[in-house]
C-alpha cells in the first residue's frame, strides 16, 4: 500500500475520532468533556503523525501504529466497561470506534512490513 493511501486512511480515521468526540459530547454522557478533548486531541495527534509519515520521519511509522493500537485497545476496554455499567449509548459508540479502529490498525501493520 502506498504512503498516500495510508495517509488518507489515517486522516479519515482522525476525522472519525473528532466526530465521535463531538457526538459523545452531544449525547451528554458523564464523561462528555473528556471525550470531546480526547477525540479532538487524538485526531490532531494522528494528523500530525500522518504528516510526519509523509515526510518520511523514521520514527513516525512506529508511533502511528502504536497510537492506533492503543486507541483500539482503549475503545474495546471502555466499551466493555460501559456495557457492564448499563450505559448502552456510550458502549455502542465505543464499540463502533473499536470496529473502525481495528481494521485501521491491521492496515497500518501490513503497510509497515512493506
Amino acid at each position: 500500500m502506498s504512503s498516500t493511501a495510508v495517509q488518507w486512511i489515517v486522516r479519515c480515521y482522525a476525522a472519525i475520532l473528532v466526530i465521535a468526540g463531538v457526538a459523545s459530547y452531544a449525547l451528554g454522557t458523564s464523561h462528555a468533556p473528556i471525550a470531546l478533548v480526547g477525540g479532538v486531541g487524538g485526531g490532531a495527534l494522528l494528523v500530525v503523525l500522518s504528516g510526519l509519515f509523509r515526510r518520511r520521519v523514521f520514527w513516525s511509522r512506529p508511533a502511528l501504529v502504536t497510537a492506533v493500537g492503543i486507541f483500539t485497545l482503549s475503545f474495546i476496554w471502555r466499551s466493555a466497561e460501559s456495557f457492564m455499567r448499563g450505559q448502552q449509548r456510550t458502549g455502542l459508540l465505543l464499540a463502533a470506534l473499536a470496529a473502525v479502529s481495528l481494521p485501521v490498525f491491521v492496515v497500518l501493520l501490513r503497510a509497515w512490513n512493506r
